[in-house]
């Protein structure tokens, strides 16, 4: 005589499917976005190249990209000083990614965030004495102003492990200029066709940090969403949510660069 699945056994198989599914969407998801972190720093890296390529070929960088059609704004003019006056309504704008030749947005369709120091890269050197920071011209003796912060272990502290300590990831005078993702959550972040993503949470400090339109900018290793977190808090709490990818444009870099094409001094 043949015999059906009781409905327990049915329930019991379905249960056992249910629990494997659910163990393969968290790999998958992870593996998804780990493709998409590579594909963007990727893109970011090719932006940063693009950057270094632009300064040889014109002698200076772009000004950001303000109004999301990938071109500079203001538009560069030989003629008008003013022009390489990047502060139009906010000193940090888009990545000008049609001038560049390079893609505009991340891998979750987020324009990508470009901030230069302005105008002393964004204007040429009118002749070759070191007066770029006095002149407001790009020449040898030039220096950064952008602040990059990162979190971790402070070393002053011998035989105590922190991971929240706050200090410098480079100096201030080299960096000249700023590239960024907003990341998988894209908070702060405008998308491609131009809608402004989640707001950063107010816990979230470090992302905050990435999208205040300030010249100062965190970078430090990823981490997920926790309850109860705080970044600016003691150790006691974990970290929050940070997914922002970012890379700086070194001023020693450039200035090899600019040297090496006999552009600068």
């Amino acid at each position: 005589m043949q015999r059906g699945f009781t409905l327990l056994e049915i329930a019991v198989v379905l249960f056992i499917v249910g629990l494997l599914i659910a163990g393969l969407v968290g790999p998958v998801e992870t593996q998804i976005e780990a493709r998409d972190r590579h594909t963007t720093r990727t893109t970011l890296e090719q932006a940063l190249e693009a950057l270094y390529g632009f300064a040889v070929t014109h002698g200076r960088l772009p000004c950001p990209d303000q109004d999301g059609d990938g071109l500079s704004d203001p538009v560069f003019d030989a003629g008008d000083v003013n022009s390489a006056d990047c502060d139009v309504g906010s000193d940090n704008g888009f990545l000008p990614w049609a001038e560049l030749g390079v893609e505009g947005g991340d891998a979750w369709r987020n324009r990508l965030l470009y901030r230069v120091r302005h105008p002393h890269f964004t204007w040429p050197a009118a002749d070759t004495t070191c007066n770029g920071n006095a002149q407001g011209e790009f020449d040898l003796c030039t220096t950064g102003n952008l602040t990059l912060r990162t979190r971790g272990d402070d070393v002053a502290t011998t035989g105590v492990s922190e991971g929240k300590h706050e200090f410098a990831a480079a100096t201030a005078d080299n960096v000249v200029a700023i590239v960024l993702s907003h990341g998988r959550n894209g908070f702060g972040a405008t998308s491609l066709d131009g809608a402004p993503r989640g707001a950063v949470p107010a816990s979230n400090a470090d992302e905050d940090e990435n999208a205040d339109d300030d010249a100062v900018f965190m970078t430090r290793n990823y981490s997920r969403a926790q309850n109860g977190c705080n970044d600016s808090g003691g150790e006691g709490s974990p970290l929050c949510e940070f997914d922002d990818l970012s890379l700086p444009l070194s001023r020693t870099i450039l200035n090899s660069r600019m040297v090496g094409a006999g552009r600068l001094p």
